[in-house]
């Protein structure tokens, strides 16, 4: 298996993970052969990375913690509660935890489990699979920090819906990612809006978590300025998934960094702007390198991660499929670097 850029994909290479809608619809399944069609299909709708892999005996997992089942499900509730919000319709509460309940019952499931893709986003859908990614990640940075199932459900349900108030900036929703310096103001709003949304039909807690997810320890966050020691624990945690996500997504006015750059931004920008022990609980909950990465080894040979957890990374030789290589994590970070 391999993550590589639809330039590089031929059609003798099958997609090794589904393609869904802004709808929630399942576009391409797993395991489709991606012919020259599909391929300049994918192109249009802006994709341009895939994982992909070359044997259909091959089988690595690279839906990261979520089954595709609740990703799908998920991507519908949240185009529907923008929906919602635009309509000034109540949020659907039960649904919505409906979907939050599925999300913890897949990312608790395994205790050694990290959030170890590199995701494939578009323009279209980058709001869907930011605001989902957000609430996996934080979900797995608070069990890294002992918190309990309910606290780690209002983590959740804040961090879905943390980005629901931008359903109110008049730029398209799928061009939110590439806003200008003139539109700082109006997308500074949406924590204020958001939160307006949320506390209607949810908590003062998950509410807040939107409200503040930009605050910063120093007290250059907004909306309100607060400094850490104001700041809670909750809306820290969202705010670092969601600088890491947002570091690592592909945008058309700033070069995505992979995991490992990230991780190094913003362990360098705390104690200032991030607080420490929420920084490193990050970097207990995702990969230093993610699934589809291609690894360099200190005696020269190449390998691709096919699979990681806390403690082990498998690597496959993509010469000899059936050649793996498992090695602890902290042997792993000695001895190997990532290959762009």
């Amino acid at each position: 298996m391999k993550y590589l850029p639809l330039k590089e994909i031929t059609e003798d290479m099958f997609l090794a993970h589904a393609v869904i809608g802004n709808d929630g619809r399942v576009l391409l399944n797993k395991g489709t052969r991606l012919t020259p069609a599909y391929l300049h299909r994918l192109a249009r709708m802006e994709y341009t990375h895939l994982y992909v892999y070359e044997s259909p005996a091959e089988d690595w997992d690279c839906t990261g913690p979520l089954s595709d089942k609740i990703r799908v499900e998920a991507i519908r509730v949240l185009r529907e509660s923008l929906i919602r919000v635009v309509e000034h319709k109540p949020l659907n509460e039960p649904l919505i935890s409906f979907v939050i309940e599925g999300l913890l019952k897949d990312v608790l499931q395994q205790e050694d489990r990290v959030f170890d893709i590199i995701d494939v986003k578009t323009p279209d859908n980058y709001l869907y699979n930011h605001s989902l990614n957000v609430a996996v990640i934080s979900v797995l940075m608070g069990r890294q920090l002992k918190l309990n199932r309910e606290e780690l459900k209002e983590i959740a349900l804040g961090a879905f819906l943390h980005d629901l108030g931008k359903a109110y900036i008049k730029t398209a929703i799928k061009k939110l990612q590439a806003l200008s310096a003139t539109d700082t103001v109006q997308i500074k709003q949406h924590t204020i809006r958001g939160f307006e949304t949320i506390r209607a039909s949810f908590s003062l807690k998950v509410a807040n978590i939107a409200y503040q997810h930009h605050e910063r320890e120093d007290g250059s966050g907004y909306p309100l300025g607060l400094i850490g020691v104001d700041i809670p624990l909750a809306s820290k945690i969202v705010g670092v998934a969601d600088s890491f996500d947002a570091m690592v997504s592909n945008r058309t006015y700033k070069v995505r960094l992979w995991n490992d750059q990230a991780l190094k931004e913003l362990t360098a920008e705390s104690p200032a702007k991030y607080n420490p022990a929420v920084v490193r609980a990050l970097r207990e909950a995702v990969a230093l390198y993610p699934v589809g990465s291609v690894v360099q080894l200190t005696g020269g040979e190449q390998r691709v991660v096919v699979a990681v957890s806390t403690t082990k990374m498998v690597l496959q030789n993509p010469k000899q499929l059936s050649d793996l290589l498992e090695l602890p994590v902290t042997e792993f970070s000695r001895i190997a670097k990532r290959v762009l």
